[in-house]
């Protein structure tokens, strides 16, 4: 394929010529929109409708496109490597055409022989922003199916051997929409005959006394530095090998569950920081999460009432044994507490656990098995959509769970926790969560801690929000759930 034998340089400026025609494309409709909508539509037009353009407007048109495609690559929204997720790439594409908003104000102030409609300009902005908007994200989308189809994933090389190099590894591959691809690993040379059984463990390409050769024989884009240990020499090191090179060359800064959002690189007297904001279940956020529990949980208990009672039914038919099933899980603090569930399993399904424990699909405390010969046929259905989960409703009314938060652990599988695998249960636990909008049991033990990890540390409403969102096509295609 044509694009793949493509060196990088020319992808990078194939693609910025892309995006500077749509935009121009896209700037171009919204002035015609707005002029239409203002001066040939009656409704917004004081007057009569004029039918004819009026060569000022033509002439600052032109001005605007112009300048909005200079501002948005002065702004480096062409360049391939500056657009990407936490970047604020949306923010400067929305400050570039405020920017040119006001500078046509300007110009119709200063030239007072002609003024500027103020609805034009308000549906001109309205436009500009909203076409832009759409016209990138429709184009990330393209450009994300051919990077997969193409199989035109960045090469990547990560510097440095340990646990924090194989979890980015790991990650990078699990979570493909980040064009990432791994090819191998580069460290000191030293390091890997000191630690030679445990660098068989990766596919190391060289060693770092040769990182320019093996990033020149690989053919690498991209080059993660994993760890923290390499000394401020080491890294000047390593850069100046790399001088030249068309490379991107990132450092992770050794914070796994930590947003971006929560960061931000500060300098002091030329000392390079990362201020980490303060979030937590705490103050007025707290109080706004709470609110929300009761006020959805208390609309969504009165839809599901007939629901709960066509289910109840089902159960009944289907085998012997009560309708609802209580376990004792863990909450907020490890406080016990009595979780609701539609039943799904025969009746004494807990006592046949230890006989088929061994059978565990996932790694860790708990316990996740596809074909289940203890759930009902009922149940698998149940489970299958998680419509099961809908009685907890009652636990969040109860104030005894969330809407959205960590999975409640039952007490056999927190004596198995590690130290910090506790701290899941700092928070209020939830009916719905990350990891269940990730992968649901498709993911392992270790890999859903995390993602509740990272939802502890970097929570919000707006990440409820979305949460809830996600979790309505996840349970209505049953991705993940068994």
């Amino acid at each position: 394929m044509y694009l793949r034998k493509l060196p990088r340089r020319k992808k990078k400026l194939l693609y910025g010529v892309f995006l500077l025609l749509n935009d121009a494309v896209f700037l171009i409709l919204s002035l015609f929109l707005s002029y239409y909508l203002r001066f040939f539509r009656p409704f917004l037009n004081l007057a009569n409708p004029s039918y004819t353009i009026n060569t000022y407007y033509v002439f600052y048109s032109t001005i605007f496109i112009i300048l909005t495609l200079c501002f948005l690559g002065l702004f480096k929204l062409y360049n391939w490597d500056y657009i990407y997720k936490g970047s604020g790439y949306y923010f400067r594409i929305f400050k570039a055409v405020s920017i040119n908003i006001i500078i046509i104000i300007i110009i119709g102030y200063l030239y007072e022989t002609f003024s500027f409609s103020r609805i034009w300009i308000v549906l001109l902005y309205f436009f500009s922003v909203s076409f832009l908007f759409i016209g990138r994200f429709f184009i990330s989308i393209i450009t994300n199916f051919f990077i997969k189809k193409l199989n035109l994933s960045s090469k990547t090389l990560i510097i440095g051997i340990g646990e924090n190099a194989r979890r980015i590894e790991d990650t990078l591959k699990k979570y493909k929409a980040e064009s990432y691809k791994i090819v191998g690993y580069v460290e000191r040379e030293k390091k890997i005959w000191k630690n030679k059984d445990y660098a068989d463990k990766f596919h190391i390409l060289g060693c770092l006394e040769n990182l320019r050769e093996v990033v020149l024989k690989s053919g690498v884009q991209k080059i993660i530095v994993s760890g923290k240990e390499y000394r401020y020499d080491e890294i000047l090191d390593m850069l100046e090998r790399l001088k030249g090179l068309d490379l991107i060359i990132l450092m992770f800064p050794g914070f796994f569950e930590f947003s971006i959002r929560r960061m931000r690189m500060r300098e002091v007297a030329g000392i390079p920081l990362i201020h980490i904001s303060n979030i937590g279940f705490f103050g007025i956020d707290l109080f706004y999460k709470n609110i929300i529990d009761y006020f959805l949980g208390s609309i969504l208990f009165m839809v599901f009432i007939p629901i709960y009672l066509f289910l109840a039914i089902l159960i009944k038919i289907n085998s012997k044994g009560p309708v609802l099933y209580k376990q004792k899980r863990y909450t907020k603090g490890f406080k016990p507490f009595y979780m609701y569930k539609f039943r799904t399993m025969h009746v004494e399904a807990d006592k046949r656990l230890a006989s088929i424990r061994k059978q565990s699909e996932v790694d860790g405390p708990i316990f996740k098995m596809k074909n289940d010969p203890r759930v009902t046929r009922v149940g698998r259905f149940l489970r299958k959509l998680s419509i099961d989960e809908l009685p907890q409703i009652v636990n969040v009314l109860k104030g005894e769970m969330s809407l959205v938060g960590p999975r409640p652990p039952i007490p056999e599988e927190v004596k198995k926790y590690k130290e910090w695998q506790k701290k899941r249960l700092n928070v209020k636990q939830g009916v719905t969560g990350l990891w269940q909008v990730s992968g649901r049991s498709n993911l392992s033990f270790e890999e859903m801690v995390r993602l509740d990890m990272y939802y502890i540390q970097n929570w919000s409403i707006g990440m409820d929000i979305r949460i809830l969102l996600k979790t309505i096509p996840e349970v209505i295609f049953g991705r993940g759930a068994y």
